[in-house]
């Protein structure tokens, strides 16, 4: 039999299709599951799905394995991944689910198959336990039944805030010893290069879709320009509602004052940052937050609306770098913090912690498997 394995789910296939940051981080978590559990020579498998699968006999020694199509079908995913698992005789001691719904359903199926009572880690990314969540979709109330059931029954739950736990143990009743709060790594790319003011602009960035709070900045958009006309909006990102989101745009302020670049690879993002004043966030659920994160490391301060992942990002910041963003405020008042903002100087003491923290990311996940591995023995 092969060496111990912790192995994720990803029926959705978000990891295969996530690109080469993804794979490096998983990379990572392999490398510190070895270092901390040499004794036991830990490894770590991603079974994925994309757009074509490759057999059961090749890619056996990739971390990331495409075992099917994208698929909601938990039961078939995971028949599968037991296939692959009786075909490579592979020796699987943790089941990560990447969320409570397919993933953590292919994981209890894989259990059955087996017959073994595997432990299993769920991963909850998004704020699924905040009210607003349930309201912004009738898919959304669903899911949150379906992950009411599934996260009672995990051997532990790995959230990304401590805002994002207070509000799973509230709303599902989760003992909080259950939970591991681990943000999720990101490649930092450094403070862009100082400017000595900043541009009169805001930045809306990511993906363009309605639970993104897109068109609550269309209204934001419609105040301060009824205030004043020489601001301009840079969009960066794509999605479903893009080409609906930029015509209501381009119907509140004048085309020439809209600057769409698309969706940016890393390497342009960083130069993207100067051109930026604010960068405004309206999602009305964030558990974490990686471009307000990124956007403060670029020295561009942070324009939110309340969320879990914008408090845990206050709490880290200095007074000032982040404001939260109200549409309830008077037109005067959210024109005034609008130019508060673009005179705020964002300091790098931020930057210096996040960095240091974010190389402590992948070891404490990894422990956390550890740990549960351990406890089940």
């Amino acid at each position: 039999m092969n060496n111990p394995l912790v192995l994720i789910l990803d029926p959705r296939g978000n990891i295969a299709s996530g690109g080469k940051d993804v794979v490096a981080r998983h990379e990572n978590y392999a490398k510190e599951l070895l270092t901390q559990g040499k004794a036991s020579s830990l490894d770590l498998k991603v079974f994925s799905a994309g757009v074509s699968k490759q057999s059961s006999a090749k890619g056996k020694n990739e971390r990331v394995i495409t075992i099917s199509k994208p698929t909601f079908n938990s039961y078939m995913f995971a028949k599968k991944v037991h296939k692959f698992i009786k075909i490579n005789n592979l020796n699987v001691k943790l089941l990560v689910a990447g969320d409570p719904w397919e993933s953590y359903w292919s994981a209890y199926f894989l259990n059955k198959f087996l017959n073994k009572k595997i432990p299993i880690q769920i991963q909850v990314h998004g704020d699924i336990a905040d009210p607003r969540w349930r309201k912004i979709n009738s898919r959304n109330r669903i899911r949150f039944s379906l992950a009411k059931l599934a996260l009672s029954k995990a051997s532990s739950i790995r959230v990304v805030t401590k805002y994002q736990a207070e509000n799973l143990v509230k709303a599902f009743g989760i003992e909080r010893e259950k939970i591991v709060a681990v943000p999720v790594p990101i490649n930092v790319l450094g403070k862009s290069a100082s400017i000595s003011e900043r541009p009169k602009t805001i930045g809306l960035i990511g993906r363009i879709h309605q639970d993104r709070g897109i068109w609550e900045f269309i209204k934001l958009a419609r105040v301060l320009n009824s205030s004043s006309k020489d601001f301009k909006v840079i969009v960066i990102g794509d999605g479903p509602s893009k080409d609906k989101f930029l015509l209501k745009l381009s119907s509140v302020i004048s085309k020439n004052r809209i600057i769409y670049l698309g969706q940016l690879p890393e390497s342009e993002l960083r130069k993207a940052w100067n051109r930026i004043g604010v960068l405004v966030s309206m999602a009305p659920v964030e558990s974490y937050g990686r471009v307000i994160r990124e956007s403060l490391i670029a020295g561009v301060p942070v324009w939110a609306t309340a969320s879990a992942g914008v408090n845990d990002l206050m709490d880290n910041c200095k007074k000032g770098e982040v404001k939260l963003l109200d549409l309830s405020k008077s037109d005067t008042s959210l024109d005034k913090d609008f130019k508060t903002l673009l005179k705020t100087k964002v300091g790098s003491d931020f930057s210096k912690r996040f960095i240091k923290e974010n190389n402590t990311y992948a070891a404490k996940l990894a422990s956390s498997w550890i740990n549960i591995i351990n406890k089940a023995k």
